[in-house]
């Protein structure tokens, strides 16, 4: 599998585990086969690689080369790819014995994409559910839970913060407030996921954007007056609060996995 963003690794690695695939099955078994041949595929794809370029070599020999040792090389890599089909026997089920299995490539992206999956699936739990919910190959009904699970972590972090919220003046926010902010939480996710790789959408490019997708997917209003007034209180600047919060979120969710986009490249 070849990457070339962590963005575009959640969608293949995902991607690989849903699909009707036989290596779809391979992800049920992915600890025991993690415990016989490691987490990284790249072992055994260095050694189809390898004992290709032996049999080249004794193939293209001429009487002067060293026939024995190109022979032995030949039997060694041989016998360490046996001794790894034998460890993949549960998922490769090949039945063309003495050679390589069919889908010894697919084992090697399944090996691969779920080192991305372990990589995502042990950050917290609103850092995962914004990776699958931005760049995962769902359906928007599949993402239901994960939908959930980062606006309300977006919503309980902006009452942590104690941000002031439009009309609140210097006692709590009314119910009326709270219930605003926590539509404007799906509201910015929303928009977030929209103008994201791998769709790059207009999203909720307006005030007069946002407050169109308050009435005609929430059935509720939202005052836009002062959008973007800096000297005073807005739902302008709440909003532009809960998209730098969710940049930083997904930062930290693809910091994460950067490493592996040069480790499988």
């Amino acid at each position: 599998m070849r990457y070339i963003s962590a963005r575009q690794m959640i969608f293949e690695a995902y991607h690989t585990r849903r699909g009707n695939s036989p290596i779809a099955d391979l992800f049920d078994n992915l600890k025991r086969i993690r415990e016989k041949v490691g987490d990284n595929g790249a072992k055994l794809r260095s050694l189809i690689a390898e004992h290709k370029r032996n049999i080249r070599a004794l193939s293209e020999a001429s009487p002067f080369d060293n026939l024995e040792a190109l022979k032995l090389a030949v039997k060694s890599s041989e016998r360490r790819l046996s001794e790894m089909r034998t460890a993949l026997e549960d998922v490769s089920k090949s039945s063309n014995e003495g050679h390589l299995p069919d889908n010894d490539w697919k084992i090697v992206n399944g090996l691969e994409a779920g080192q991305v999956i372990s990589a995502v699936e042990r950050q917290p739990q609103h850092l995962q559910a914004l990776a699958r919910y931005c760049f995962g190959p769902f359906t928007r009904d599949e993402l239901a839970e994960d939908r959930e699970t980062v606006e309300i972590a977006l919503y309980r972090e902006m009452l942590n913060e104690d941000i002031r919220l439009p009309g609140q003046g210097k006692g709590r926010p009314t119910a009326q407030q709270l219930e605003t902010l926590r539509y404007l939480c799906m509201a910015a996710l929303h928009h977030h996921s929209e103008v994201t790789w791998p769709y790059s959408r207009q999203g909720l490019h307006s005030p007069n954007a946002v407050r169109k997708w308050f009435n005609e997917y929430l059935g509720a209003e939202i005052d836009v007056h002062y959008w973007s007034r800096k000297d005073r209180i807005s739902w302008g600047k709440v909003w532009r609060t809960l998209l730098d919060r969710l940049d930083y979120w997904e930062y930290l969710s693809l910091s994460s996995l950067a490493p592996l986009v040069e480790k499988a490249a």
